[in-house]
């Protein structure tokens, strides 16, 4: 298996049209590479090809700068092997974002690649999001997550981990909720609380299509 190279994931990335800092393609390709070497010890994810990994991983996490600026805090609901956070957080370097993970293993992993890339604006946090046992970690201006429910489910679990005027990001496949008898569902959001954006996304090499979903918890 080859590794992915910075001018690989510069050229993948121009293409799209993402912009990033300078520096951040150095990062994200590090991230890769140590997110690869820990794979064969703990299972962080089944993408293993580095074109894959470019495109399904890196790319399609930073579609959430299409919703840039990130004010305040954010929070990356089930980072797993870092994604989408600590992308963003190499994108953003004034962004605050907080990974959370359930995982003691992968919150291992999240940790040490945050302080092996320096991204002093990322912090790791273990533990589940529970409505009735919260977490001290407060609440949050923004929340990302990644295929991690379904958008009815994410939505009640975490709209109440907002701040007035916040905002959920549920990153999906595309159609799931176009199905028959699921476009329903699609509207069940917690009271207080009102759709935004839905931005489709088609990914680069024939990899398939994405979906960002907004809802807004009402000020």
């Amino acid at each position: 298996m080859g590794l992915l190279t910075t001018a690989e994931l510069s050229a993948l990335l121009a293409g799209a049209g993402i912009e990033v800092p300078p520096g951040a393609v150095s990062v994200l390709v590090r991230h890769a590479e140590e997110m690869l070497r820990w794979n064969r010890s703990i299972r962080l994810t089944a993408i293993t090809e580095p074109e894959e990994v470019a495109v399904k991983h890196i790319l399609d996490s930073l579609l959430l700068l299409s919703f840039a600026p990130f004010p305040g805090r954010t929070l990356d609901f089930g980072s797993g092997a870092g994604y989408p956070g600590i992308p963003l957080a190499a994108a953003l370097p004034d962004a605050r974002v907080v990974l959370l993970e359930s995982s003691a293993k992968k919150c291992a992993f999240l940790s040490h690649a945050c302080a092996l890339l320096g991204l002093r604006n990322a912090g790791v946090f273990l533990g589940r999001l529970e409505q009735r046992h919260p977490l001290p970690i407060g609440r949050f201006e923004n929340i990302v997550t990644r295929a991690t429910l379904s958008p009815p489910e994410a939505a009640r679990l975490l709209v109440p981990f907002l701040l007035p005027g916040g905002r959920l990001l549920l990153m999906s496949g595309p159609g799931g909720s176009d199905r028959p008898g699921r476009q329903r569902g699609e509207k069940k959001i917690p009271q207080g609380s009102r759709h935004g954006r839905r931005l489709p996304f088609t990914l680069p090499l024939g990899m398939g299509a994405r979906e960002i979903r907004e809802i807004i918890a009402c000020p």
